[in-house]
């Protein structure tokens, strides 16, 4: 409080002060309005002020812009005279009085301030009073520094910032040709932190100084000069490989000396610009400074690493925030060296507690991009993950930003480390618990994508509070403030994570998506990829829009003719060509005819890889599909003479067909689904085999110790001939539950359809997904309109003992008592021939 009030009283007294100063000064004829004289202003005013900064320590303590009110009562004509006045006590040289007040700029902005509107009100003075000297410079940083103080402040309006650089572009960047490494990285920390106007402007200014780097040597250069200009320049986005190349070789040879904030934001900004321009950095010179930053993880503050003759001082050992860096440096360079990511990782997970929320986050990314999930790296995840988790139980977790816990997430579900399910439940609390306020298109996105691979509501049973995520964040993504300038990629993920836990998200969603897709995000920035799970999505949760899947198509048969033009392009993966075929297969063929062309693209695309690949480049699973496909077009065929089912048939590699390689594929699911019988299956194929044995012993309903009712006719056969467990059907993938044979000739397909058959989210847990949709109408066509029933998980379940059960199953056969009561065959279920 002490302090302040000093400075309070300093502020207050400072007119009085220069007055008394005018008052004692009978030999100053240059006088202001407020009666303080150039003169005494140039020898005792502005003393007055610095000293007292530096005696008081002013920084460490400041507060409210009051130091900044202070030096504003200075007026602007006097700050004129230090810089400008012929006369007096600076007027030996311009070299002189430029000194006075540049270094004027470089104290302004470093006095703290809550108020920026005060600092940028002291920079209009000293940027009135120093732009008459500026034509007359005869030194770099005479300019630099006004200009990195400018930048420092965000101080970019009025005419100096102009003036600077065009002083530094005359007579072709003559005074940068003389200017040291530390000149030459303040210009170029200072543009990158520029307006684009600004950035135009210093064109010039930046080729001149890149010519200059490139005629100094390495001994010429701090390690933080190449550091900062490195950084600049990804930020730029100005790939100068030469000047590049000769940055990166000086920091090698200053490495030795080199703090490591240096080597860590110049390893990030060679990863930036290899990201994002395409530099190539010279392994040599990447592998010394992954040598460097090696040394000094394997030492501590005062050892001294081998092969180096000093200590290492504390700024030559990591901080967390450092740590974090690296590692996205080496994300961006694509570097998986062992022998550099074990000892990094390992420091990370030891700083952990002392990481900021975001340098958790950029770890646990980093990480999980470069695949360290293996047991080697298991110590370190679980030290970040359990740091993040602390945090999130306490009032920290506010400090988590959107994208934070967004890209956690994303790390959880690559690392799978073996405690993940309790921060994934907080980490999804948290983001429950904000309603997604603030959270990107890509965050959400990825968020929910991340959960759905994880099982969060993934599985027979339901969680209540589980699917209130996916509802929320769907109706997040509804709103069109929440998704406007949504990638393809974003409505992909955010969809794909829906169908992966069977949520129908509601109209709002697709009313969403088709409105941005109107606005071209999908028609013109959509990817094979995209495209591929977004149709697939669609056709799981069985929803079928024209528009969004006429859009879908449309783009699809673009980018399949696109790569098919160009031989060495990369194309969609065969997953994708299987996802996309099986997709619009589910959703009927109408749809396939609508979209005859692409079906023929897609379908003649994977003939030509089967022909290239064979039976190596296709999972079983994608066969399958195929084999799915194929039925739908078969039965095209048989209804408007389509040809489309004859271009599979017409693959062929070696000795077998393509369409002999579905059908093993085929058989193999057949046997797979054979193998897992659920306790619900069991528990229907134990009710029909005691149904038949009642039946076939003529005791119908009435149970084993009941009488026949006198004059009673029974059937001449028992009503169930066969039951067929399990039964391998042609025509269909996978195997029939139960198949039953029945008097009269009749053949009864019986699916017992589990909570995996149906949507999770109310109101639409009775509605079939996609896949169970496809197989109902590839029984049905073996068995017949009306002999295909589903036994659905909910009604199994309210029945109550086991005559209960048998009466639903009479009554879901068609098998009803006769009025001498005998069972017979219900009229209105059709006979096969």
């Amino acid at each position: 409080m002490l302090p302040r009030l000093r400075l309070w009283c300093f502020a207050r007294s400072l007119r009085a002060q220069t007055a008394g100063i005018n008052q004692s000064t009978s030999n100053c004829s240059d006088v202001d309005n407020h009666g303080v004289s150039d003169c005494k202003l140039e020898r005792e005013v502005l003393p007055i002020l610095w000293t007292f900064t530096a005696r008081t320590n002013v920084w460490a303590w400041i507060g409210g812009g009051l130091l900044h009110q202070a030096f504003n009562y200075v007026p602007a004509r006097g700050l004129a005279g230090v810089a400008s006045s012929p006369s007096r006590t600076l007027q030996s040289s311009i070299r002189t009085r430029a000194d006075t007040t540049f270094a004027e700029f470089s104290r302004a902005v470093k006095l703290p301030t809550r108020n920026a509107d005060d600092l940028h009100r002291t920079l209009d003075k000293l940027s009135a009073a120093y732009l008459p000297l500026v034509p007359r410079l005869t030194e770099a940083h005479h300019c630099t520094i006004p200009l990195w103080a400018c930048a420092k402040a965000g101080y970019w309006e009025g005419p100096l910032v102009t003036a600077l650089l065009e002083r530094l572009g005359q007579d072709g960047g003559k005074l940068l040709g003389q200017a040291t490494g530390q000149n030459h990285a303040n210009l170029w920390w200072s543009i990158s932190k520029a307006p684009r106007n600004v950035v135009m402007a210093a064109d010039g200014p930046l080729h001149a100084s890149a010519a200059s780097i490139l005629r100094m040597s390495a001994y010429q250069f701090s390690s933080q000069d190449c550091s900062n200009i490195l950084l600049a320049c990804a930020r730029l986005q100005r790939c100068h490989t030469p000047l590049l190349h000769h940055l990166t070789a000086c920091l090698v040879v200053n490495q030795s000396e080199a703090a490591c904030q240096a080597l860590a934001n110049s390893f990030y900004a060679l990863g930036e610009l290899a990201e994002d321009c395409g530099h190539k950095p010279q392994e040599q010179d990447l592998q010394n400074l992954a040598g460097a930053m090696l040394a000094r993880l394997q030492s501590t503050p005062g050892q001294r690493p081998q092969g180096q003759d000093k200590a290492l001082k504390q700024d030559q050992v990591f901080n967390p925030q450092q740590l974090a860096n690296v590692l996205l440096g080496c994300v961006k360079l694509g570097s998986k060296d062992t022998s550099l990511l074990r000892p990094l990782a390992a420091a990370a997970g030891q700083a952990a507690g002392s990481m900021t929320e975001q340098s958790l986050s950029i770890s646990l990314y980093a990480l999980a991009v470069l695949g360290c999930s293996g047991g080697e790296y298991s110590i370190a995840v679980r030290q970040l993950c359990s740091e993040v988790h602390r945090r999130l139980r306490c009032r920290f977790a506010r400090l988590f930003v959107p994208q934070s816990l967004s890209n956690i997430l994303w790390a959880l579900e690559r690392l799978r480390p073996d405690d993940k399910e309790a921060l994934m439940e907080a980490l999804a609390a948290e983001c429950r618990r904000r309603q997604f306020a603030g959270f990107k298109p890509q965050e959400l996105s990825n968020a929910a994508w991340a959960l759905a691979k994880m099982g969060y509501s993934v599985g027979p049973t339901r969680n209540r509070r589980e699917h209130d995520w996916y509802k929320a964040a769907a109706e997040a993504a509804s709103k069109p403030a929440v998704m406007k300038g949504a990638r393809a990629q974003s409505w992909s993920n955010l969809w794909y994570a829906l169908a992966l836990v069977r949520h129908h998200p509601g109209p709002g969603l697709l009313l969403a998506m088709q409105a941005d897709m109107h606005q071209n995000a999908l028609r013109s920035s959509a990817g094979f990829q995209e495209c591929a799970n977004l149709l697939w999505s669609l056709a799981s949760l069985g929803l079928y829009d024209q528009r969004l899947v006429d859009a879908l198509g449309e783009r699809m048969g673009e980018l399949l003719g696109r790569q098919q033009g160009d031989k060495g392009g990369k194309g969609p993966t065969n997953q994708e060509l299987a996802n996309s075929l099986w997709a619009l297969a589910v959703m009927g063929p109408d749809v396939l005819s609508r979209h005859s062309g692409l079906v023929e693209g897609l379908l003649r695309e994977v003939v030509r890889r089967w022909e290239q690949q064979g039976s190596v480049g296709f999972e079983r699973e994608e066969l399958a599909q195929l084999w799915q496909v194929q039925q739908e077009l078969e039965h095209l065929q048989r209804i408007n003479k389509s040809q489309l089912h004859a271009v599979l048939a017409a693959g062929v590699q070696g000795a077998g067909s393509l369409l002999r390689a579905m059908e093993q594929a085929v058989k193999a699911a057949r046997t797979a689904h054979a193998l897992a019988t659920t306790q619900l299956e069991a528990q229907v194929v134990q009710a029909v085999a005691r149904l038949k044995q009642l039946l076939a012993s003529g005791l119908g309903l009435l149970g084993p110790n009941a009488n026949p009712v006198s004059g009673s006719s029974c059937p001449a056969g028992p009503a169930i001939l066969a039951m067929l467990p399990e039964h391998r059907v042609d025509g269909v993938c996978g195997t029939v539950d139960i198949v039953l044979e029945l008097a009269g000739g009749r053949r009864v397909a019986v699916e017992v359809d589990g909570p995996w058959h149906f949507l999770a989210n109310h109101p639409h847990t009775r509605t079939k997904d996609g896949s169970t949709q496809l197989r109902d109408r590839h029984l049905e066509r073996v068995f017949g309109a009306g002999n295909v029933v589903s036994v659905p998980y909910w009604e199994w379940n309210e029945l109550k003992g086991a005559e209960a059960r048998e009466q639903y199953l009479c009554n879901l056969l068609g098998l009803a008592l006769s009025g001498n009561g005998s069972l017979a065959v219900d009229p209105g279920h059709k006979e096969l021939p």
